[in-house]
């Protein structure tokens, strides 16, 4: 079953088209890649399917329903979760702070009772609170709970990142170059943990990541895109060999 499409998108800033006529759709429970070179229009996709921009003309469907109507606050409501390519946690708060900001939206508790600290308050805190430290253990994180965000080294942000990620039970990840800035054994560890989480919560993933290496490994379909548009899709034999793409990523000789 499709849990998401995108029919004939186009994206234009002025006379600039970030995005044309991109259509493709997501199965339930696949890893999917998004790659292309730098400008090609990758993260703006990202940006449309969350809500931040509405495309210039086409359709977004997420379980059927259109989505251009709703804001991103409710699009994650709906089950899509997103990292960045540029890390954005709340620096100043600590690891298991930064997980729990996540739970916000699923909150059952008033104003009122999150005011005076009410009995269901307390309550819903502490179920909170357990969850956010089974992610982090998950994520190998739990040791640095109640560190400041800002403090950890490079590669643990990326990872609580995804942990933030999947505090709002997603059923659907997006993952913006998640292994930038990374080194081997970081990126191999990665690469392990986005297949476990992708099995263990029956997620549907879409990563956009330069490292080809971690691509090829773990993703099941891959979608090409160069200059705002969609130029090539298969399973990842097929488009590493694609000419379209040998050509986007290295040039042709004249």
């Amino acid at each position: 079953m499709a849990i998401l499409q995108l029919n004939d998108m186009s994206l234009f800033f002025g006379g600039i088209k970030a995005n044309q006529n991109v259509s493709f759709t997501l199965q339930e429970g696949k890893l999917y890649g998004l790659i292309g070179p730098n400008g090609a229009g990758k993260s703006t996709i990202f940006n449309v399917i969350t809500g931040i921009y509405k495309p210039t003309k086409g359709e977004v469907y997420l379980h059927g329903e259109k989505t251009l109507e709703f804001s991103p606050y409710q699009l994650a409501q709906k089950g899509i979760g997103r990292t960045f390519q540029n890390i954005r946690l709340f620096k100043e708060l600590t690891v298991e702070q930064n997980v729990m900001t996540s739970f916000f939206s699923q909150s059952k508790t008033t104003f009122v009772q999150n005011l005076f600290r009410t009995k269901a308050f307390i309550e819903e805190e502490e179920k909170n609170r357990a969850k956010a430290h089974e992610l982090l253990k998950f994520m190998g994180l739990l040791e640095n709970a109640q560190d400041l965000a800002g403090s950890l080294p490079y590669g643990k942000q990326r990872k609580l990142e995804i942990a933030r990620a999947m505090g709002l039970s997603p059923k659907l990840l997006l993952l913006d170059e998640p292994a930038a800035g990374l080194n081997p054994t970081e990126t191999l560890e990665l690469t392990n943990l986005i297949k476990e989480l992708k099995e263990k919560h029956k997620l549907t993933v879409l990563l956009i990541e330069h490292d080809m290496r971690l691509v090829m490994q773990i993703c099941e379909y891959i979608y090409v895109l160069d200059h705002g548009e969609l130029i090539s899709e298969g399973e990842p034999n097929f488009v590493q060999n694609d000419p379209k793409v040998v050509e986007a990523y290295l040039g042709v000789d004249e």
